[in-house]
Order: C-alpha cells, then sequence, then structure tokens
C-alpha cells in the first residue's frame, strides 16, 4: 500500500499535473522523477508517469509505469484506462480492450473508459457496438464527447437525419462545446434535402463560438508586405499519410516551384507510414505535430516564418481549426479535405472550382471565406503506382453497378434511387464494399433497406476490404457502372472508377459536397455521366448498364483521357495552385 502523501508533495504532484495539461511534459516528467525516487510505488506518481513519458512517445516507459500504477490500486478505474491508453498507442488493441472493460468493471460510471472503447471500436469500424457502447454511457449521464462518438457513429450507418436530430438536441445541452458544434454542420453536409442557406448557418454559428472560446494570441512573426517574396506555406494536416487527402496534395509537393515558395508540411497525426516518408521527402521541412497543442502550434509557424497556412481537414477527424482560430499564420486557406466553409472568420480562402461551387452571389454569400476557383478543376488525382491494367473480370457476369463509397454515405433516399435502378434493370446487381461493411450488423441494416424497396437481398453483394491497394483497385474489374451517392459525392471514389475504366454515374447537386462529381466528370471529359436529376440518373445507368459497346470503349479509354485531362496534369496543377497563393499573398499585402 502506499504511503500517504504530505501536502508539500500533493503541491508538487498538483504542480506537474498542470504541466502535463499545458502541454510540457519533459517538464512534468523531470519532476515526477525526483518524486519517484523518494516513492516509487505511489500509484498517482506512476499515473502522471505515465502520461508524461506516453506523450513524450516513450511507450514502453509508459506500459513500465502504467502497469505499477494500476498494481498498486487494482480498483481505480482511471489507472486501469491509462493503462489501455498506453496499450492503443502500442497497437496492442486487444489487451487494451480487456484493460477497458476491467475499468468498465470497477466503476460502471467511469464514462472515460466507454469514450475510449468508442475510439477502439471506431478503429475497427464496430460500429453497431459503439452505438451500443455510447448508450450504455449515456445511462450514466451525458457528457459531451459521448454524444460526438454517438453522432458519429449514427452519422457512419448513413442516418444524417437522426444524427443532426441528436446534435441539435446536445448543442442544447452543451453550448459551449466546440466539437459538437463542428459535427453538426458536418452532419447536414450529407443530409439530404438539406437546405443550403440552414448548413451555411450552422457553420458560422460554429465559428461566432469559436470566437467567444478562443484564447489571445499574437503571433511574433509579422511578415514584410512584399508581394513577390519567397513564400513559406504550411500544410496542415492529420492525413499526410495513407490517406485520400495524400492523392491530391502530393502533385504540389511533387512540382511547386522551390524557387518561389518553400513548402512545410505539419503532421498532426502520429501516424507515420510510406506515404508520409515520401511526402517528408518532398517537403522542404516536416514538423511532427501530433502532440502539440494550438498555441504551441501558432509558436511553432512564427519560429518557422510561416507566410501561408493551407488547411486539409475542415471539420474532419483530426483537425486544426481550433490552432487557425487563433490567426497562426497571416495568411490561412482551406482546401480540400472537407466539402464546404469551415464557418471561421479567420479562415481567409478557400480553395474550390466553377463547378463545385458555381459564381453566384448566392453561392459566395453561404462561404465564410473567400472563394479562390481554380479552373478546370480544384483537384488534381494522382492514382497508386503500380496500379492494375483495366479490365472486366468476366468470372463475375454483369450487369453489375458498383459503389465503393463510404456507410455514411448511404442514406435512405440514396438506397431508394439505387433501387430504383436495380428494378429498372432486371438481374441486375449491385456491389457495396466500405470499411463500415465488415460489421454483420451494419450489413443487415443495409439489406433491410434494399428489402424495404421491394429489392432481393441476394442481388446486392458486399465485398470485404482487400489486403492492398492493387487488389483494391482490381476489385472495379467485377463491376460494370459506378454510382456516385448524394448529396455527398465521392471523390478518390471516383477517381479509382475512371482510372480503371469504370464509367461514374453522378448527379448534380446543390452545395459543393454534391458537385465534385460534376468538377471530375468534366475534367476528363464525359459530362454525358452527370445526371439533371434522379429520374435522368437512373436512365443514364440504366442504358450504360445495356450497352457493352460503351463500356468496353470506356473501359479502354478513361484511363488514357485522364491522363491528358487537368484531372491529372500535376505540374499544371501544381504551377496553377502557386499562382493561386501568390495571388492570396498580394491581396494580403495591399490590404
Amino acid at each position: 500500500m502506499a504511503r500517504p502523501m504530505s501536502v508539500a508533495d500533493l503541491l508538487k504532484l498538483k504542480q506537474a499535473q498542470d504541466l502535463l495539461t499545458a502541454n510540457k511534459p519533459e517538464q512534468s516528467l523531470a519532476m515526477l522523477q525526483r518524486m519517484a525516487a523518494k516513492d516509487a510505488a505511489n500509484p498517482d506518481i506512476n499515473a502522471l508517469l505515465a502520461m508524461a513519458t506516453m506523450r513524450l512517445g516513450r511507450l514502453e516507459q509508459a506500459e513500465f509505469f502504467a502497469r505499477r500504477a494500476a498494481a498498486g490500486s487494482p480498483g481505480n478505474a482511471a489507472n486501469l484506462n491509462n493503462l489501455a491508453m498506453v496499450l492503443m498507442g502500442m497497437g496492442r488493441k486487444g489487451e487494451a480492450l480487456e484493460c477497458i472493460e476491467r475499468a468498465i468493471a470497477v466503476d460502471p460510471s467511469y464514462n472515460e473508459a466507454r469514450l475510449l472503447k468508442c475510439n477502439l471500436l471506431m478503429d475497427e469500424r464496430h460500429v453497431s457496438e459503439m452505438l451500443r457502447t455510447c448508450e450504455e454511457a449515456m445511462q450514466y449521464g451525458w457528457h459531451p464527447q459521448v454524444c460526438v462518438s454517438y453522432a458519429s457513429a449514427i452519422a457512419s450507418l448513413g442516418d444524417a437525419d437522426r444524427a443532426v436530430a441528436f446534435l441539435r438536441e446536445a448543442r442544447v445541452r452543451f453550448p459551449g462545446e466546440a466539437y459538437l458544434a463542428g459535427l453538426l454542420p458536418m452532419a447536414m453536409t450529407a443530409q439530404w434535402g438539406a437546405k443550403p442557406e440552414e448548413v451555411a448557418a450552422a457553420h458560422r454559428e460554429y465559428g461566432a463560438l469559436i470566437d467567444r472560446i478562443r484564447p489571445p494570441f499574437l503571433a511574433s512573426y509579422q511578415p514584410v508586405k512584399d508581394p513577390e517574396k519567397k513564400l513559406r506555406v504550411a500544410l496542415v494536416s492529420p492525413d499526410l499519410r495513407r490517406h485520400s487527402v495524400a492523392y491530391f496534395i502530393e502533385p504540389f509537393l511533387e512540382h511547386f516551384d522551390r524557387d518561389r515558395f518553400e513548402v512545410l508540411c505539419y503532421s498532426t497525426n502520429r501516424t507515420f507510414d510510406d506515404v508520409s516518408a515520401r511526402l517528408k521527402g518532398l517537403a522542404t521541412l516536416w514538423r511532427d505535430m501530433s502532440s502539440r497543442i494550438e498555441l504551441q502550434m501558432g509558436e511553432q509557424m512564427s519560429e518557422d516564418r510561416v507566410d501561408i497556412a493551407i488547411d486539409l481537414a475542415g471539420h474532419t477527424d483530426g483537425n486544426s481549426l481550433l490552432a487557425f482560430a487563433l490567426r497562426i499564420a497571416p495568411v490561412q486557406v482551406t482546401y480540400c479535405g472537407y466539402p464546404d466553409t469551415t464557418g471561421l472568420a479567420q479562415m481567409d480562402w478557400r480553395i474550390v472550382d466553377s463547378c463545385t461551387d458555381p459564381r453566384t452571389p448566392e453561392v459566395d454569400a453561404r462561404a465564410v471565406e473567400q472563394l479562390y476557383r481554380m479552373d478546370p478543376c480544384f483537384l488534381c488525382y494522382r492514382p497508386p503506382d503500380p496500379s492494375p491494367p483495366p479490365a472486366r473480370d468476366m468470372a463475375f457476369p454483369g450487369p453489375v453497378f458498383g459503389s465503393f463509397n463510404a456507410t455514411r454515405k448511404h442514406n435512405a433516399a440514396i438506397i431508394a434511387l439505387w433501387s430504383r435502378l436495380l428494378h429498372e434493370v432486371p438481374g441486375s446487381r449491385l456491389v457495396l464494399k466500405a470499411m463500415d461493411l465488415t460489421d454483420p450488423d451494419i450489413r443487415a441494416l443495409v439489406l433491410a433497406r434494399f428489402t424495404a424497396c421491394g429489392v432481393n437481398p441476394q442481388r446486392v453483394e458486399f465485398l470485404d476490404p482487400p489486403a492492398g491497394m492493387m487488389e483494391h483497385l482490381a476489385l472495379y474489374s467485377r463491376i460494370d457502372v459506378a454510382l456516385d451517392p448524394m448529396p455527398y459525392q465521392g471523390t478518390t471514389t471516383t477517381c479509382e472508377a475512371l482510372w480503371m475504366g469504370v464509367p461514374v454515374v453522378t448527379m448534380a447537386g446543390v452545395m459543393h459536397a454534391g458537385r465534385v462529381g460534376v468538377s471530375l466528370l468534366n475534367s476528363v471529359g464525359a459530362p454525358e455521366l452527370i445526371a439533371r436529376d434522379a429520374d435522368d440518373y437512373v436512365n443514364i445507368a440504366a442504358a450504360l448498364c445495356r450497352d457493352q459497346s460503351r463500356l468496353a470503349a470506356y473501359r479502354s479509354t478513361l484511363r488514357p483521357r485522364m491522363l491528358e485531362s487537368p484531372l491529372m496534369d500535376r505540374a499544371g496543377f501544381a504551377r496553377q495552385m502557386g499562382e493561386g497563393l501568390r495571388e492570396m499573398w498580394r491581396d494580403y499585402c495591399h490590404a
């Protein structure tokens, strides 16, 4: 049993905790080590030692201290939960889950353990179990982070209406919670029939909240306003890794004008993989910002003399919008990772094109940022290398429709539309592939939705995610026509299908999220695949499936057409992006 701590030691322990809260793990660790020299078995000291060493990336040490803390206080759910956090960081998810369950058994009301369990379940795509865990947690009282997890799980089921309704209720209970305020407009972007002005208002409400709660910050870097200076540009993202965003930012990193720009990568995710290594090799400087808080990011940008900071995440997981709200760079831009305005008054520009965001006063008014239209397409796709050649595998006879988009895009309205298409083309099948569809409960839910629309469930097939990218791309050989969801369309999935010679049928929506397919198809010279409305969508897709010669022509020509299109002109894209950033900088200089 640990000896009682003196008042002086308790004050020191509190000081060490405060240092950790201020994200100063080195100072905290030094203080804790001095305390541990006198009281090595103390579970409170060991618990903080575990957190400090984990924050510093010393996971083996963190495990040692976390186990000692848990052993010294077997009835302490928090210490068991801390051990689970360390084990998750080491990739030992099975052991982590055991510790989480022990923590819940020790104290069923300890919702921090259920929150950690939700994070683990989300990583493993066990959405239905995540929902149940959140519902258990809410029996002990509503918690803002539980609400975030619960709403995210609901949205993953393709039920944006229910997610939005729940988030509105949670916002009433927790009006000052930034992540809830940001998740609401994000959920609305996937809501069928959402009114653009209401979605814009929800984004603005987020920005207004952030303005009220953000701490003061004055960047020490105040650049000379030279319009033609060599610019230092920071890319800020949790997705500088094997992720869709990387496919679209790598062309800029490959080809930016090194005489006029320096490009710094600020990675906010602990994951560093082969794609990260490639991007790091292309960047002027790489910063691991995964353990930095918002103020520290601002201080680092000032130290690095960043002129333009580009957000690549918007409201998606792991975003840095709270840092951008501090005004961490003279010019701030959002691009690619999120299909709408951020709502932040401090975000100066948003890069789009005239297809995704037509040049109308209404569209301009919905964005808090000034829209910079990079025509003809704001994206540039870098396909996986190597990629299998486009081919139709006749071991899987047609006609076959397919969609490899995330289940959060499989709303009731799009399932009803796809059901209409299956009825229109007798004998046809639909192939779906998404990470969440590995969950048997989610598969059953999706099948139930099709059954409710009169579709025999045997006509809907689910594909398990393959081991590698080559195998993933090869699955496109099983389908004839790819179907773009609505109102939140695909981006990477659309590019992959086209790259594999599969035509993608889309429908022109009202907001950016529902118009990315319009931009991509126009860019590759295939506007005939863009439907005006639901009837047109069904007619185009049905006619395609009945025309084998057209399908064969697409299969053989789409990849060459892409290679010659603006969508894959990497050098041209980097040049155009550079020109856009220069224009934004000049606007800042002349303000």
